[in-house]
C-alpha cells in the first residue's frame, strides 16, 4: 500500500498479484522475519505497507500455552536498519546530505485500527509520521531510521494482525533501506495464526505412524492375497506419514529459527497432492486386472494437471494472510481447484459404478463388497473435502 496526502480521500493502491505475492514470500520474507534487503524507499510524503505480522500479546499467553513461553511477551526487533543511497540511481542523494536525514520511520500498526490511527490525508506532520489524535498510541511501535545502522527492541502489547509500514515524510528520493524486522510471539517466531497447527500436525503424525505400521504389518502378513487397492493403500498411508511429520517439522523449525523451511514446506504440499492423486487413481483402477493399466493417458494427464492446480492453491493459501490477498483473488485462485475436483469426483464415482456393474456380472462377491464400500467412502470423502475447502477459504 502506498499513500500520499491529498484532498481526494483515502488512497489505498494495491498492485499485489497472486504470483508476485508468493514469490515475494520465498525471496524476501521468512515468516515473522522480514528482510529489508535494499528495499526501495517510498517517494516523498508517502506511506507503504509491506507485510502483516500476527501477534499474541503477553496478556493472552495463557490462551496459547503461556506456561511454556520461552521468550516472555511478544516483541519486535528492528535490527540493523539504515537508509542509504539507492544503487545505480542517478538522483540518489549524497552521503553527506543523507547524514542528517531523519524523516524515515518503520512502524508496526494494528491492522484492525489502522484507519483509526492513520489519517490518509495528513499522516505526515513536519518530517515525522503523525497519528490521529496525537502521537500517543500504545499499540503502535515506531522506529526512526537514519544513515547509520541502528537496532531497537520493543514490546508488542496488543494481540492481532499488525501492518509493517515504511514512511518517508521528507523531501529526499532515490533511497533504499536495509536491515530486518523480527517479530517473536511468546512461544517463538511462529505466527499466531499458525500456532495451533503444530499440535494438529503432531497428533496427525502419531495417528498416521501407528496406522501405517499396523497396516503395513498386516499387509506383509497377507502379502500373497492382497488386491492392488490394498497395496496402494499402504503407499497412501506412508505418504500421509510424510505429510504430517514434515508439516510438524516445518512448524517446529519455523518457530525456533524464524524462517519458513522451504524444503519442508514443499515436501508437505507435494505429499498432500500426491496423496490425493493416489487416492483417485486407486479408486478408478480396473477391478478386473487389478492394475493401473486401465487408467487412460488422458486420465493421468488430468490427474497431473489437478496436482499442479492444487499445489498452486496450497501455495497461495499459505501466504494469503501475510500479504493480505483479497478474498476475490483467493476465490478466483480456488475456482480451478473446485471445478477440477468436481469433475474428478463425478469421474471417479462414475468409474466406480461401472466397476461395480462389471463385478455384479462376474459375480465376484468379494471384490463387489469392497468396491461398494469404496464408493460410499468416496462419496463421504468428496463431501468432507469440499466442506473443508470451503471452510479454509
Amino acid at each position: 500500500m502506498a499513500m500520499r496526502p491529498s484532498t481526494n480521500g483515502r488512497a489505498w493502491h494495491s498492485s499485489t498479484f497472486l504470483l508476485a505475492s508468493t514469490l515475494a514470500c520465498c525471496t524476501r520474507v521468512h515468516a515473522q522475519v522480514y528482510e529489508l534487503a535494499e528495499v526501495e524507499m517510498p517517494g516523498t510524503f508517502t506511506l507503504q505497507t509491506h507485510y502483516h505480522f500476527f501477534i499474541t500479546s503477553h496478556a493472552d499467553d495463557a490462551k496459547a500455552g503461556g506456561a511454556q513461553s520461552p521468550f516472555g511477551g511478544a516483541t519486535v526487533d528492528f535490527k540493523d536498519l539504515r537508509v542509504k543511497p539507492k544503487d545505480n540511481e542517478p538522483n540518489a542523494p549524497s552521503a553527506s546530505k543523507l547524514a542528517g536525514y531523519s524523516s524515515v520511520q518503520v512502524s508496526l500498526i494494528p491492522l484492525d485500527k489502522f484507519w483509526n490511527i492513520i489519517d490518509a490525508d495528513q499522516f505526515c506532520a513536519g518530517d515525522k509520521l503523525h497519528f490521529k489524535g496525537g502521537d500517543k498510541h500504545d499499540e503502535v511501535v515506531t522506529f526512526n531510521v537514519g544513515a547509520d545502522a541502528a537496532s531497537h527492541i520493543a514490546d508488542l502489547k496488543f494481540s492481532g494482525p499488525y501492518a509493517l509500514t515504511i514512511t518517508n515524510c521528507g523531501d529526499l528520493t532515490g533511497l533504499a533501506i536495509t536491515g530486518s524486522v523480527e517479530v517473536k510471539n511468546p512461544w517463538g517466531f511462529l505466527p499466531a495464526i499458525e500456532f495451533n497447527k503444530k499440535a494438529f500436525y503432531a497428533g496427525a503424525s502419531v495417528f498416521y505412524v501407528i496406522t501405517a505400521l499396523v497396516w503395513t504389518a498386516l499387509a506383509v502378513q497377507w502379502r500373497n492375497q492382497l488386491f492392488t487397492l490394498q497395496k496402494v493403500l499402504t503407499a497412501i498411508a506412508w505418504i500421509a506419514v510424510i505429510e504430517s511429520v514434515a508439516g510438524w517439522a516445518m512448524l517446529e523449525k519455523w518457530n525456533s529459527g524464524g524462517s519458513l523451511p522451504t524444503m519442508l514446506f514443499l515436501t508437505t504440499t507435494l505429499a498432500f497432492t500426491w496423496k490425493f492423486v493416489a487416492i483417485v487413481e486407486m479408486m478408478i483402477i480396473s477391478p478386473g486386472k487389478g492394475t493401473f493399466e486401465e487408467v487412460s493417458i488422458k486420465g493421468h494427464v488430468a490427474l497431473l494437471s489437478f496436482m499442479m492446480v492444487v499445489f498452486n492453491y496450497k501455495f497461495v493459501m499459505a501466504f494469503r494472510h501475510c500479504h493480505n490477498i483479497q478474498m476475490t483473488r483467493v476465490c478466483l485462485n480456488a475456482m480451478p481447484v473446485a471445478l477440477m475436483f468436481a469433475i474428478l469426483s463425478v469421474w471417479t464415482y462414475s468409474t466406480l459404478g461401472s466397476s461395480i456393474e462389471m463385478l455384479e456380472e462376474q459375480k465376484d462377491q468379494k471384490k463387489l463388497a469392497m468396491y461398494q464400500k469404496l464408493r460410499i467412502v468416496a462419496g463421504i470423502g468428496a463431501l468432507g473435502a469440499g466442506l473443508c475447502g470451503a471452510l479454509q477459504i
